[in-house]
C-alpha cells in the first residue's frame, strides 16, 4: 500500500493542451473505467458494449494500468513491491492465461460534432492483444497485436453524437508469457511476442505476474474535419563545427506531415507551418481515401538557437506549428517542439571506442542505464520529469532506454529534451532471451531463440511507428537493436536499409549495445561490466571497455526506504554478507567487505549509513577512472544502473520512492564538467574540462587533514585546461601524510579566485583505518534554512563544535507523517565538515506533488554519520 499511495500522488493524468503536443481538438478517456475477468462474463463485446447491458461484478479499472494495477488499486491482492507480497499473487504461467485476460469498459459523451468532422479513437499502448467494440460494432477489422504499436480508428459511423457512448475492450496476455523460473526473462519464450522480456523476472526484479497486460499507455478522443493531420516530422541540418552561446550560421530543416483524407472525395487545401513567427504555405491534394506525405521546401534558420546537452550548452526547443486549412478554417492541427541540432559519431581507432558528436562536437558520455519508470507501467508526466531532473543533476549527458523493457513514452523524452539528457534507445531484444547464450533455463533452443520474436512483420512495423512517435525528439540520439544481441538478419537488413533511412535518416543505428562498432578491447571486443562492487582503485589500475555500455555496483537505499519495503523483523543487516530472504528475494547484491571495514554494525540504520559512504565512494571512483581516461583510453560510459522501477536493493542512485542514495551525489561530484580530482591509482592531482571552452588561469589547491579537521599542509598548482580535455596539475605531496585516516581536499578555483569545483576524499593507510570515523564524537551543528533574493530556499549548515561532522544527510521529514519527504533535491547532500566551517546549499521542492507537502508539517534535518539528527522547521 505504502508504494501504491506514493504513485497515486504522481499520477495526475496528462492534460489536454493544444499547445502541447495535442492534436486538433483532443479529449483524453482516462476516468471511470470498469473492469472484470473475461472468463466471467458469457457475453461478447456487441452486448457489453450496449447500453442495456448490466454491470455486475465490475471493478473501477486503473487505464492508462494494467490488469495488475486494477486489481492493486481494488485491494485484491497486496502491494507486490513490499516483502514477499509479490508470492502472493498467482502467476500468469501457473493460472493461465484466462486469470489476466479482462474486459474494460467506458461510457463517455462527446462535445458538439458538425457535419463533415470525423471523430477518432486513438490508443498508444496496449498489452498485448485486444479487440475493440464501441456501441454494440466492432471497430478494429483485425485484432490489435504488440505492446509497441499505436492505433487510431474512425469511430465516426459508430457514434452517438448526443447521448452516451460505450466502450469495450477485451486485453490479452502476451501469447507466450513464460515460465518466470529465475532466469533472465524466464525460460525466455516471454521474447517471441512482441513485448518488454523483464516482466517473468531478472536478477534486478521478481517477476510481473500478468506481464503487464492492459492498456498500458493513453488513450483519446480526436475530432477533426474530412482530413486528419499526422506525424508532423522536423528533420535539421546543421553543417560544420558549432559552439554553444556565440552566434551561428544558418540550420536548415525539412518539415513534413501526413495528411489522411477520410472522405470519399478528392480534398484540397493549404498546409500551414508556423516556427518562431515564420510562416510558410504549401497548397496540397489529398485524393479520396488515401494517406499522402506531404514536405515543404527546405528552411533556412539564421542565427538559430541550438540544442546542445546538458553540461555543454542551452538545450533550446522551438515550437512548429503546423495546420491544415480549407477556405481559411482550420480542419486539423498540431504543435510539436523540436530542437535545432545535429547528431554525427565517428569510430576512434587509436581509442578503440566509438565518439559521439553533437553539432560537430566531441562529447564525453557520462550516463546510464534504465528500466522503466515502474516496473507495473504507473506512468505519469512527473514522475518522469522528477526522475529526469535527477540524471541532469548528477551532470550526466544520457540515459539508455535497455532492450529488454519498454519503447519510452514521449513524456520521457518531453524530460529528457527539457534537461539536455541524450536518449540511447535499444529495440526490444536481449542476448538472454533472443538465444546469445546456451542457457539450461530457457525453454528453448539458442538456435530457436535467435528466431525471436515469431511476427517479424509485427516487430518491424513497431519499429516505425515508434520512430514516428518519438523523432522530433532531439534527446533521441541513437538506435540500437538489442540489448547484447542484434536482432535476426532479416529484421537487421530492413532496419539499415530501409526503416531507418526513409522514417528518420538523421540518427546512428546501433546492431547491438555490445558491438565492435561501439568498443574494441584488446581483452576480447566488445564488452560490458563488472558489476558488483570493487575497490575504488580499480577504476583507476584495471582498463574497461573504450566505451562501456554498463558497469556497474551496489546501490543500498537509506533506512527509511528499507521500512517502506519489508517488515522490521526482515531489517537484519547480512552477516558475513549474506542477506536473508526478502533482501535476497529484493535482489540484494553484497558489499564484500568494505562494509565491515567500519567496524561494528549497530542495526539496519547503521548499516545503510556506512553503506552509503561506501556508494559515494563507488561511484565517484567510477566516473573518475574514466575521467582519467579521457579521449586517451576512453570514449564514455554508461552505469548499469541509474535506477529501479521497484523495490531492489542493487544498483542505484535513487529508489523507487525517489530518495536519493549517497551514490548519487559521489556521481554528481565525479562527472560536474569542470572537475578536479585524485587519480587514486598515482595520486596524480588531475582537472577535467568536459565544457567547449578553454579554462584558462585555472588554480588547483590540495588540503591535508587529519581526522580532527586539523590542517596538516596545502598546495597550489596554476594551469591552463584546454575545452574537452583533462590535464594532470601535479602530485598530491603526503610527506606530511598522518597514520591512520585523513582527508584531502581538493579546490577549482576560476581566473576570478571563485570556486568551480571541491572534492573531498578520506584516505587510509590500511582498509580498517575507517573504524576511526566510529571514534568522532558528536559534532555541533547549527542549521538555518531560509529564501534568498531569488525566491529560493536556501539551507545553511555550520559546524560550530571542535569536531569533525563526517558525512551530514540532509533529508525533509514530515513530521506528522513520521516519513521522509521526496523528491527534494540539494544542491550538495553526505558532505563534511571541519571544525568552524560552513556551507550554504539550495533546496528545491519544486517538484514535489501538492498532496506530500504540509508546510507546517515539514522540518529539514541533518544527520551525522554516527545517525545524531539535528533539525529545524521548514516555513
Amino acid at each position: 500500500m505504502r508504494f501504491r499511495n506514493l504513485f497515486l500522488a504522481f499520477s495526475v493524468f496528462f492534460l489536454f493542451d493544444l499547445s502541447l503536443h495535442a492534436q486538433g481538438n483532443e479529449m483524453l478517456l482516462h476516468d471511470d473505467w470498469k473492469a472484470k475477468r473475461a472468463s466471467e462474463i458469457l457475453v461478447d463485446g456487441t452486448v457489453i458494449s450496449s447500453p442495456d447491458f448490466n454491470l455486475v461484478g465490475w471493478m473501477d479499472a486503473v487505464v492508462p494500468g494494467t490488469v495488475l494495477t486494477t486489481l492493486l488499486h481494488n485491494q485484491v491482492f497486496p502491494d507486490p513491491f513490499f516483502g514477499l507480497n509479490n508470492e502472493l499473487i498467482p502467476d500468469i504461467y501457473d493460472v493461465g492465461a484466462g486469470f489476466y485476460t479482462f474486459w474494460f469498459r467506458k461510457t463517455f459523451s462527446l462535445p458538439r460534432v458538425e457535419e463533415g468532422q470525423e471523430v477518432w479513437l486513438k490508443f498508444r499502448g496496449i498489452n498485448y492483444a485486444a479487440d475493440i467494440f464501441l456501441n454494440g460494432r466492432r471497430i478494429n477489422p483485425d485484432t490489435h497485436r504488440g505492446m509497441f504499436l499505436r492505433q487510431k480508428y474512425r469511430i465516426t459511423p459508430y457514434i452517438n453524437k448526443e447521448g452516451v457512448n460505450i466502450l469495450a475492450v477485451i486485453v490479452r496476455p502476451p501469447y507466450s508469457v513464460g515460465e518466470a523460473n529465475g532466469g533472465q526473462g524466464g525460460d525466455g519464450t516471454i521474447a517471441r511476442s512482441v513485448t518488454q522480456q523483464y516482466t517473468p523476472g531478472w536478477d534486478w526484479v521478481c517477476p510481473v505476474r500478468d506481464r503487464n497486460t492492459g492498456i498500458w499507455d493513453r488513450v483519446s478522443l480526436e475530432i477533426t474535419g474530412d482530413v486528419d493531420l499526422r506525424n508532423p516530422f522536423v528533420k535539421t541540418y546543421v553543417p560544420g563545427k558549432r559552439q554553444p552561446g556565440i552566434h551561428q550560421e544558418p540550420a536548415y530543416l525539412t518539415v513534413s506531415a501526413e495528411l489522411v483524407n477520410a472522405s470519399d472525395v478528392v480534398q484540397k487545401g493549404n498546409l500551414i507551418a508556423e516556427i518562431d513567427g515564420r510562416m510558410w504555405k504549401m497548397p496540397v491534394a489529398i485524393e479520396a481515401g488515401k494517406s499522402t506525405v506531404f514536405s515543404f521546401s527546405e528552411i533556412t534558420m539564421e542565427n538559430p538557437r541550438l540544442w546542445w546537452p546538458n553540461g555543454v550548452g542551452e538545450p533550446f526547443l522551438y515550437d512548429l506549428r503546423l495546420r491544415f486549412e480549407q477556405q481559411g478554417k482550420i480542419v486539423d492541427c498540431d504543435t510539436v517542439a523540436f530542437g535545432i541540432r545535429e547528431t554525427g559519431t565517428y569510430f576512434d581507432e587509436k581509442v578503440g571506442g566509438r565518439v559521439f558528436l553533437v553539432n560537430g562536437q566531441k562529447i564525453f558520455i557520462k550516463g546510464g542505464n534504465w528500466i522503466s519508470s515502474d516496473l507495473l507501467l504507473r506512468l505519469s508526466p512527473e514522475r518522469y520529469e522528477s526522475e529526469v531532473k535527477m540524471h541532469a543533476q548528477m551532470n550526466m549527458n544520457m540515459i539508455r532506454v535497455w532492450g529488454g523493457s519498454i519503447t519510452e513514452r514521449p513524456e520521457f523524452y518531453d524530460a529528457c529534451d527539457k534537461y539536455g539528457i541524450l536518449v540511447w534507445q535499444d529495440l526490444w531484444i536481449t542476448g538472454d532471451c533472443n538465444g546469445r547464450w546456451y542457457d539450461p533455463r530457457k525453454k528453448e533452443s539458442q538456435a530457436r531463440r535467435r528466431a525471436y520474436p515469431d511476427d517479424h512483420t509485427l516487430f518491424l512495423n513497431s519499429v516505425i511507428d515508434q520512430i514516428k512517435m518519438l523523432r522530433n525528439h532531439p534527446s533521441l540520439y541513437l538506435w540500437c537493436g538489442g540489448n547484447e544481441f542484434p536482432p535476426l538478419d532479416d529484421i537487421h537488413d530492413r532496419l539499415v536499409g530501409e526503416i531507418f533511412p526513409v522514417y528518420d535518416g538523421t540518427r546512428y543505428y546501433l546492431n547491438e549495445s555490445t558491438s565492435l562498432d561501439l568498443s574494441r578491447h584488446d581483452i576480447g571486443g566488445g564488452g560490458d561490466g563488472p558489476y558488483g562492487i570493487q575497490e575504488p582503485v580499480r577504476f583507476f589500475n584495471t582498463p574497461s571497455y573504450p566505451f562501456n555500455p554498463e558497469i556497474g555496483s551496489v546501490g543500498m537505499p537509506n533506512g527509511e526506504t528499507m521500512r517502506k519495503m519489508m517488515s522490521e523483523k526482515d531489517l537484519t543487516p547480512p552477516e558475513n554478507d549474506r542477506p536473508n530472504p526478502v533482501w535476497q528475494y529484493h535482489k540484494y547484491i553484497g558489499y564484500g567487505e568494505t562494509i565491515a571495514r567500519f567496524g561494528q554494525i549497530r542495526g539496519i540504520d547503521d548499516f545503510c549509513r556506512k553503506a552509503q559512504v561506501v556508494n559515494y565512494e563507488q561511484y565517484r571512483a567510477l566516473q573518475e577512472g574514466f575521467n582519467a581516461g579521457m579521449w586517451n583510453r576512453y570514449t564514455g560510459m554508461l552505469v548499469w544502473k541509474n535506477q529501479n522501477p521497484w523495490t531492489a536493493l542493487r544498483g542505484q542512485f535513487y529508489d523507487v520512492f525517489l530518495d536519493q542514495n549517497a551514490g548519487f551525489y559521489g556521481y554528481m561530484h565525479a562527472a560536474r564538467s569542470l572537475h578536479v580530482q585524485l587519480n587514486l591509482n598515482d595520486f596524480a592531482l588531475c582537472a577535467v574540462n568536459q565544457t567547449l571552452i578553454d579554462a584558462v588561469n585555472q588554480t588547483v589547491e590540495a588540503y591535508l587533514f587529519d581526522i580532527k579537521g586539523k590542517l596538516l599542509s596545502n598546495q597550489r598548482f596554476r594551469m591552463d585546461i584546454p575545452a574537452n580535455s583533462v590535464r594532470v596539475a601535479g602530485k598530491a605531496d603526503f610527506a606530511k601524510k598522518p597514520t591512520g585516516l585523513y582527508f584531502l581536499r581538493l579546490v577549482l578555483k576560476n581566473e576570478k579566485g571563485e570556486i568551480v569545483d571541491e572534492n573531498l576524499y578520506w584516505l587510509t593507510n590500511k582498509p580498517t583505518d575507517l573504524r576511526e570515523l566510529q571514534t568522532l564524537a558528536d559534532a555541533s551543528l547549527q542549521l538555518k534554512i531560509k529564501k534568498d533574493d531569488r525566491g529560493k530556499s536556501v539551507a545553511t549548515i555550520k559546524n560550530t563544535g571542535s569536531e569533525t561532522a563526517f558525512f551530514i544527510r540532509l533529508k525533509v521529514w514530515n513530521a506528522t507523517t513520521n516519513q521522509i519527504v521526496a523528491p527534494v533535491f540539494f544542491s550538495d547532500n553526505y558532505f563534511t565538515l571541519f571544525p568552524g566551517e560552513q556551507k550554504n546549499l539550495d533546496v528545491d521542492f519544486s517538484v514535489l506533488p501538492v498532496e506530500l507537502i504540509d508546510d507546517t508539517n515539514l522540518v529539514l534535518q541533518a544527520e551525522l554519520g554516527n545517525g545524531r539528527t539535528v533539525e529545524i522547521p521548514i516555513q
